[in-house]
């Protein structure tokens, strides 16, 4: 039968191929002519590289149960791989001088195909970018000390790999990613945000480690080097986190877990549940290594740090924000860097790698591009660039690198002594200062619940305590940009506790608003009337709305705050300047999305991502006609 015939010759092919792998140098069998509809040359690749074990490992696919794979190294042939079922291996160590490697895939089709790849030379010691081609890495080593290294994050341990050969750095392709499995919160969380194993595998960078041993005993050289081998994020810088898993997904001590914490007391009754990452102060900080790569791959920052989880109620959200802590206990005080362009700083003792907060379930740029629109105003923002993370080489999304409001914000901005801030938030709870640095504050809050300010003589008074410009700017961008999650919430502020009468404006001694968190903003109706919220709402508590109602029973203060809301809406808040910067945000993120979207779930779909940010783009449109509106029913025409 010619069925039955074919079949044989294709088996005698296999069988010779596979009489022919028992010699090392015994070249493979020659093509037997197989009729053209009988043919289909088989495909091979070069997959990964288990240095630690010294394996080259790849995939061929083709006709029969038979295959056979030569490996070439340097136009030398190195032998013939073991091949179970479409996955074939090989024990190899690379020399020093090694460039290039070349398989042969073999099967019944008779027609071989060929898979190669180059080498390029990298040196730990040596300045390097986070962008690789495929590459064989050399590590320092020492004759007197063993040099011992990780590739999967943790630290290098007297019983970890032994460096003896250059390490092959190739493309991550099957290449496991074990913490993207875990969950980040417990099974009875609301399906709208539960946790989600990845749609399909995870991106892996190359992260390796090492240290130098005698014996057990640590000595001389360590370091950490993150590389992205033939991947690209294109105009995203990229930030590297390297730590010991234990201290981020450990049951115990893991602040990225629900944990222990959880286990016993999971807190049913709030929303948001309870875990080890609802955890904070210094217990809940632990070490790691931080890199932040610019968007050509050149490397900026690279140090030991201290993280702990960022946020409250997001904080139970799978995908969490990151709080970033330069200390002489792991390295340098700062990180020395210019990561905001837009700015003059370059040193920085904290930073935010934040997820979007609760608008990571929708555009992930909300705050980032909201508090954008107002860098042209006096008031204090939090710098944002969207940033793409690893972990511990796991590809961990899409984030934001941004500035965290504390001590050490304003010290660097206005170059004050840092000891001397105080910060309160809500009805004037001591955040940052010292016991009794709120009673400032409190006194503000009685006088204006005692006296007439309507009174011009009571109105200085108030501008004595409080930078009133600054307050309406602030008013006006949260009112305009309808943050449901304010007043009675999400409010901070902070003044110099010694004012200097001949120093800079913000030695003053007043009080100053810091905007953050504006992830429930921009939504919903734009013609939803937050103004008249504030001005008669009478579930709000009394002190979230105190100041401006008291302050709008002036008519000085009146016209001031409805001539500079005007002024904002015709130049801050003007449509095609808001419709512009969105754009430009969401186009800078959209190459992004999908790989971060397969990875996390959330938003569901590059669809509901797009549709979020056209609802944005259509609040942004309508928005001003209605607050207007809001404005003359409030006040009358002006």
């Amino acid at each position: 039968m010619r069925t039955f015939r074919y079949k044989s010759r294709s088996a005698l092919l296999l069988l010779t191929v596979s009489l022919a792998a028992c010699r090392e140098d015994a070249p493979p069998a020659s093509p037997i002519d197989v009729p053209r509809e009988e043919q289909s040359a088989p495909f091979v690749s070069i997959d990964g590289m288990d240095n630690a074990a010294g394996f080259l490992r790849g995939t061929i696919q083709g006709q029969g149960d038979i295959k056979a794979v030569e490996v070439h190294v340097d136009g030398v042939l190195l032998g013939w791989a073991e091949v179970h079922g479409d996955e074939w291996s090989i024990p190899w160590r690379p020399g020093v001088g090694t460039r290039a490697i070349e398989v042969v895939g073999h099967d019944g089709a008779g027609v071989p195909a060929r898979a190669s790849l180059a080498l390029q030379p990298l040196e730990f010691d040596t300045a390097h970018a986070l962008y690789q081609p495929a590459s064989l890495l050399t590590l320092p080593s020492s004759g007197s000390a063993t040099t011992r290294y990780t590739l999967d994050g943790s630290t290098p341990r007297a019983d970890s790999p032994v460096y003896s050969a250059p390490l092959v750095l190739l493309r991550s392709q099957g290449e496991p990613t074990p913490l993207s499995l875990i969950p980040t919160n417990p099974p009875e969380t609301p399906v709208d945000w539960r946790w989600l194993p990845p749609r399909t595998p995870a991106g892996r960078a190359a992260v390796v480690r090492f240290q130098q041993f005698q014996e057990a005993t640590p000595v001389g050289a360590s370091g950490t080097r993150t590389y992205l081998i033939d991947a690209s994020h294109g105009a995203l810088p990229v930030m590297s986190l390297t730590v010991d898993a234990e201290h981020l997904f450990g049951f115990e001590h893991g602040i990225y877990v629900p944990g222990r914490t959880h286990a016993e007391d999971p807190r049913p009754d709030w929303i948001w549940g309870n875990g080890n990452y609802h955890q904070g102060g210094k217990d809940w900080e632990r070490p790691l290594h931080v890199e932040w790569f610019e968007v050509d791959g050149q490397p900026v920052i690279a140090q030991g740090a201290g993280v702990r989880i960022h946020g409250s109620g997001s904080a139970a959200l799978p995908h969490k924000s990151l709080r970033l802590y330069a200390k002489e206990d792991y390295g340098p005080k700062t990180f020395r860097a210019a990561v905001f362009p837009d700015q003059a700083l370059d040193a920085y003792t904290r930073l935010i790698v934040r997820t979007s907060g609760q608008d990571l379930l929708f555009s992930k740029i909300r705050d980032c591009a909201l508090q954008g629109l107002l860098r042209e105003t006096s008031l204090h923002l939090q710098a944002c660039r969207p940033t793409v993370l690893y972990l511990n080489g796991e590809y961990w999304g899409l984030h934001e690198l941004r500035e965290r409001y504390d001590e050490y914000y304003l010290a660097s901005r206005h170059g004050i002594d840092r000891k001397k801030v105080a910060i309160l938030e809500l009805e004037g709870l001591l955040d940052t200062g010292e016991e009794g640095d709120e009673a400032h504050y409190l006194a503000l809050l009685d006088f204006v619940r005692s006296n007439d300010l309507s009174l011009p003589e009571n109105l200085a008074q108030v501008e004595a305590m409080m930078d009133v410009d600054d307050f309406i700017d602030y008013q006006v961008a949260e009112l305009f940009f309808a943050n449901g999650d304010w007043p009675q919430n999400n409010v901070k502020f902070w003044r110099y506790v010694a004012p200097e009468a001949q120093g800079p404006a913000a030695t003053d001694g007043r009080w100053r608003w810091l905007l953050y968190d504006l992830d429930n903003a921009f939504l919903g109706d734009p013609g939803y009337d937050s103004l008249a919220r504030v001005l008669t709402d009478e579930s709000l508590p009394e002190w979230s709305v105190l100041l401006l109602r008291g302050l709008l029973t002036n008519a000085d203060f009146k016209h001031r705050f409805v001539t500079r809301f005007q002024w904002h809406l015709d130049n801050t808040f003007r449509e095609e300047r808001v419709t512009a910067h969105l754009e430009s945000l969401a186009d800078l993120v959209a190459a992004e999305m999908p790989a971060h979207i397969e990875r996390w779930g959330y938003p569901a779909s590059v669809e509901s991502w797009r549709y979020a940010v056209d609802a944005m783009r259509a609040f942004a449109t309508q928005r001003p006609t209605h607050v207007r509106q809001h404005l003359e029913a409030a006040f009358g025409p002006f």
